[in-house]
């Protein structure tokens, strides 16, 4: 449940930012997509898809450890 959080909050936001770039330049869905992970490396680009990256592995992990938890309180309550 962590993870489809995490990637309804990470797709919405990259809708917004979509949305703002069409607004702004008067171009395309396409090319405002191509113009986010184009970005140079000094404007932070690494550091977001690494950071956003991190976050996705990191709510699995959470998922993972919570089904584990919840398996064993259903276990142990038996």
């Amino acid at each position: 449940m962590v993870t489809f959080a995490y990637m309804l909050i990470i797709g919405m936001l990259s809708v917004l930012t979509i949305s703002l770039d069409m607004f702004v330049y008067h171009k395309g869905f396409m090319y405002c997509l191509k113009n986010i992970y184009s970005a140079e490396v000094g404007a932070g680009a690494i550091t977001i898809v690494i950071t956003a990256i991190f976050g996705f592995l990191w709510s699995v992990i959470v998922d993972i450890r919570l089904r584990k938890s919840k398996k064993q309180s259903k276990q142990t309550g038996n």
